[in-house]
């Protein structure tokens, strides 16, 4: 080459291919830098999860059993149809294996799939359904090796081992859904986890729920577990023995399975719940193993079974509110024992006829004869004579118009109206002729079955202790109850009196016979409350009328002397308390005296398998 050439251009050119080479490992190292740094957690945590898995382990909850220790709510194990996320190579193919395993469409799988990956973290397995049949599961495990990204987890489901009896007491567990996830009631519960929804099992699902564990296993290029590396054993929910009876739960579930209501049945010394069945009813087992678009729609039909109507419902009580009427009548002053009152069939009271249920009247009445014979007359005539106010002050002291506190979520607090009441919900005056009605349990004043069993408790033994289910947890403790002495103040002999009146009302000739029980001293009182108001009623046609057949109570307790147990039966729209309510809560006296006091053996109930 010429000494005096011109190297110029050649190395413009080495200068633009250094700049080139030099970006191009600018670009590598910046590259390598984003992956080794920037997402070195991702890519470590994907790796480790290529070699070991950790496989959560549920922890079964804990049993739910009766006063004797017989099973309520139990554990099954269950197969469930899960997707590693992290495998699913062909979304398509993955998603029609599924759907032909089990009989969906493949659509319905992606559905599935996109609403469980809404639910649950990066990492975790994705829920396809939890509850497969055996031959879903052979399937699904015969073609395991073609398939690695779905596989099978055996985990607790929840069973009722009776299905719907007592379902509205036990209440159903479900998954977590998002808005329970941001409360504070389910802090600490993470997504996928199975909670209490309902009933006592949410009420104590911290205590029925247990610790889940885990276990770290090592798995091949297929996904296979070749071995175990460490395991943390779950621990299992506390057992909760509750007070109710299960005999005298099947006995009021029976009675009442035609009927829409509720039955309640407590012991009125401790306030321990032996039997609450409200109808129509559902199976929880549906909610353990998910429930179908057609079943969710069945339970929310016009009947509500999901809804416990014997403490989410509130009621006129009709004629069994003159117990505590005489309770305030007596202690107001207004009324002596000696007290009668001339029944001919109605009173005309602020120049308005009020009518009696017995249009040829009692003729002269007392207290005892006026609630064995439940006379609207002598009752219209004492509420003449007492301010809504009043009536207000003793009724409550009756535990009417707040809540009992049971421990069951969703209780309602029915309604004791009062001036105030009356001022604060509807502006308005509270008028002397509204007490009239309210006087024989009509009008604005509403309870719920539990309400008034809790009433009667008190009418049969002076005390009101607060009605529970939680007799004992597995750690032993028995929760505390309280038993306020509520009537304390009232006169021993004007209780006797009503008692009496209410023993008269099933052994004479009372509205209540169908009560009774031979051998066995049953004292009650009869209720049939009207749904809507009696003017109103008489200018509908016979057809329209029918609609609104009045609601039939029997509320009453057994020994008269040293009460064990109160019984009370509503049946919704069903017509006379007499005819309807009474005989439910006669088969429950009669079970109840056939088993503590005869001490005859009782049938064992059938479970599920």
């Amino acid at each position: 080459m010429p000494i005096n050439q011109d190297n110029r251009p050649l190395n413009r050119r080495l200068a633009i291919l250094q700049v080139v080479f030099g970006l191009v490992l600018l670009l590598l190292l910046g590259k390598l830098w984003h992956l080794s740094v920037v997402h070195y957690s991702f890519y470590e945590e994907l790796a480790h999860n290529n070699r070991v898995r950790t496989v959560p382990l549920v922890a079964p909850r804990g049993l739910i059993l009766d006063r004797e220790g017989r099973v309520l709510a139990d554990n099954v194990p269950s197969s469930k149809l899960l997707v590693y996320r992290d495998e699913l190579d062909d979304e398509e193919a993955t998603y029609a294996f599924i759907a032909r395993g089990l009989g969906l469409s493949p659509s319905q799988v992606r559905e599935s799939v996109e609403k469980a990956s809404r639910r649950v973290g990066r990492f975790r397995p994705l829920e396809v359904t939890g509850s497969l049949s055996l031959e879903q599961v052979a399937y699904f495990k015969a073609r395991q090796a073609e398939h690695p990204e779905v596989r099978i987890s055996r985990q607790p489901r929840r069973l009722y081992r009776h299905g719907p009896l007592a379902a509205h007491v036990l209440g159903y567990v479900g998954e977590i859904n998002e808005a329970q996830l941001g409360s504070k009631e389910f802090q600490g519960f993470k997504p996928g986890d199975v909670i209490g929804k309902f009933g006592l099992e949410r009420q104590y699902n911290r205590l029925l729920s247990g610790k889940d564990g885990s276990a770290l296993v090592r798995v091949n290029s297929q996904g296979k577990a070749t071995a175990e590396i460490s395991r943390q054993e779950p621990t299992r929910g506390s057992p909760l023995h509750i007070t109710l009876d299960l005999d005298l739960q099947m006995a009021a579930e029976e009675a009442l399975s035609q009927e829409i209501g509720a039955v309640v049945a407590l012991d009125p010394r401790n306030g321990e719940v032996l039997a609450m069945a409200s109808s129509p009813a559902y199976d929880p087992n549906g909610f353990a193993r998910g429930l179908s678009a057609e079943e969710w729609e069945e339970l929310n039909n016009p009947g509500k079974p999901l809804q416990n109507r014997a403490i989410q419902n509130a009621y006129s009580p009709g004629s069994i509110f003159k117990v505590v009427m005489a309770a305030a009548g007596l202690r107001s002053g207004v009324y002596s024992l000696d007290t009668t009152v001339y029944c001919n069939g109605g009173a005309t009271i602020y120049g308005h006829r009020f009518r009696c249920h017995h249009s040829g009247g009692h003729g002269r009445v007392g207290l005892e004869l006026a609630i064995e014979r439940s006379c609207n007359v002598y009752f219209y005539q004492m509420g003449r004579q007492m301010p809504i106010d009043q009536i207000h002050h003793y009724a409550s002291q009756f535990g009417l118009g707040r809540a009992t506190g049971i421990d069951l979520p969703g209780e309602v607090s029915g309604l004791l109206p009062s001036t105030r009441w009356k001022r604060e919900a509807r502006d308005q005056p509270w008028y002397p002729g509204e007490t009239i009605s309210v006087s024989i349990g009509q009008g604005p004043i509403n309870v719920t079955p539990l309400q008034l069993a809790s009433a009667i408790g008190v009418a049969a033994t002076g005390r009101a202790p607060r009605p529970h289910l939680a007799l004992r947890s597995g750690a032993g403790e028995v929760s505390s109850q309280a038993a306020p002495n509520l009537l304390e103040d009232f006169d021993p002999r004007h209780i006797e009196g009503i008692r009496q009146g209410m023993w008269r009302a099933v052994n004479n000739w009372g509205t209540a016979r169908a009560a009774r029980v031979e051998g066995f001293d049953v004292a009650g009182k009869t209720g049939t409350a009207q749904v809507i108001g009696r003017e109103t009623l008489e200018k509908l046609s016979k057809e329209e009328a029918a609609r609104f057949t009045t609601n039939a109570w029997f509320a009453g307790f057994a020994p008269r002397d040293n009460p064990e147990v109160v019984v009370v039966a509503l049946v919704q729209q069903g017509g006379g308390g007499g005819a309807k309510a009474a005989p439910i809560a006669g088969k429950l006296f009669d079970l109840y005296y056939r088993k503590h006091h005869l001490h005859e053996p009782m049938q064992s109930p059938v479970e599920l398998r």
